[in-house]
């Protein structure tokens, strides 16, 4: 589970590009999508679909980048369609886990707001819709064609 990741875990086959990817999280899925680029340790990049709402795939790239100081984390949705359920969520989460990411890098844990909020996600889970159940997201599901 990552703290990061809204208490998700990634599932793949492998993350070599092509292969299928599952945010999940106890009996349900998420987000799916696609790897398209893998080059460990600077760059990470897949399709995304949050698997409650009809939007459109998008795409999230993450790039790390020696510097000076230390790592450079960056960020990057693409694609994401304007004015949507989808770009609210991508703009709140975007925050959520690069702070959490660095709280736990640099402090071990997130810190005490992002714990309560993720207390939170964890007890209203059961609210979560039956057709983000993992089981309804296979990892032989297509449901359209990933343009990127």
């Amino acid at each position: 589970m990552c703290a990061h990741f809204f208490n998700a875990r990634l599932d793949a086959p492998s993350i070599e590009p092509g292969n299928p990817i599952r945010m999940r999280s106890g009996k349900y899925t998420s987000v799916v999508g696609e790897v398209l680029d893998w080059n460990p340790p600077y760059r990470y990049s897949h399709s995304f679909k949050f698997t409650n709402l009809d939007d459109p795939y998008c795409k999230v790239t993450y790039e790390l980048k020696e510097v000076e100081t230390g790592t450079e984390l960056t960020l990057i949705n693409e694609g994401v369609p304007v004015a949507t359920k989808t770009a609210n969520y991508m703009a709140q989460g975007g925050e959520f886990i690069t702070q959490t990411l660095k709280d736990v890098i640099e402090t071990g844990k997130p810190s005490f707001k992002h714990r309560f909020i993720l207390t939170m996600i964890s007890m209203t889970a059961f609210m979560t819709p039956k057709k983000c159940l993992s089981e309804n997201w296979g990892f032989d599901r297509k449901d359209e064609p990933l343009n990127f």
